[in-house]
């Protein structure tokens, strides 16, 4: 798309153009008004040369009206790219919405927010740049308390980190389904699930997530029994 310099560049070449055939033409015409070189130069042409200037000015004229039109149609080709974009990302999040909704209000609820993030991950269709195992530990060390909490607790740490990764997951997978690579959203959202059937197909859990998840609800327990303990 055609950024701000851009359209302040083009504006500028167009009235270059606009200036150098105005120009030709006043001098193409014998141009009187005022005095100087150009006048006395306009005074000394034949009809020849002055027909030249005229096709020059004509040339330039015509270069200048290409160009206004040129971008006309990039300014209304990129406005209909946008309402196309703009479309696919609301049919977007209303897919991701209805198939990965995520309540995280229960502890189950949570344990499947992690879940889902660990599947992804197995089926490369979310935080690529991990591994399986390094997204695992990842996950892990998000139930570890930092150097210092700034007087956060250790429960509102490891929420934190929770909402963080589901926003994350919600938002990686509608940019990635509002791609546009000459499919419909739709059939991104069936390519993305049929990656995750794969992935669950070889194993609805490998050992590693089974931990990761373990340790998770051994937290959730953990803080659960904490509060029960201080009413």
């Amino acid at each position: 798309m055609m950024d701000h310099k851009g359209f302040n560049e083009l504006h500028g070449i167009q009235m270059m153009l606009t200036s150098t055939a105005g120009a030709l033409h006043k001098l193409a015409n014998g141009w009187e008004r005022g005095s100087g070189l150009l006048s006395s130069l306009g005074e000394r042409l034949n009809p020849e040369q002055r027909e030249l200037l005229h096709n020059a000015a004509q040339l330039i004229d015509s270069i200048g009206h290409n160009l206004a039109h040129a971008k006309e149609q990039r300014v209304r080709s990129e406005k209909d790219a946008k309402r196309r974009q703009d479309a696919r990302m609301a049919r977007s999040k209303q897919l991701v919405a209805m198939t990965y909704p995520l309540p995280a209000k229960t502890q189950e609820q949570r344990l499947e927010i992690l879940q889902a993030a660990l599947i992804l991950n197995r089926a490369r269709q979310f935080y690529t740049s991990y591994s399986t195992l390094d997204f695992n530990l990842y996950l892990r060390n998000g139930l570890t308390a930092p150097e210092g909490l700034y007087g956060a607790s250790l429960e509102h740490y490891r929420s934190g980190n929770l909402r963080s990764l589901r926003y994350t997951l919600i938002d990686d997978v509608t940019h990635h389904l509002a791609y546009d690579d000459g499919c419909s959203v739709e059939d991104r959202l069936r390519r993305l699930q049929e990656k995750v059937a794969d992935a669950v197909a070889q194993a609805p859990l490998t050992a590693q997530e089974r931990e990761t998840l373990r340790l998770w609800k051994e937290a959730y327990c953990a803080d659960s029994a904490k509060h029960a303990g201080a009413m």
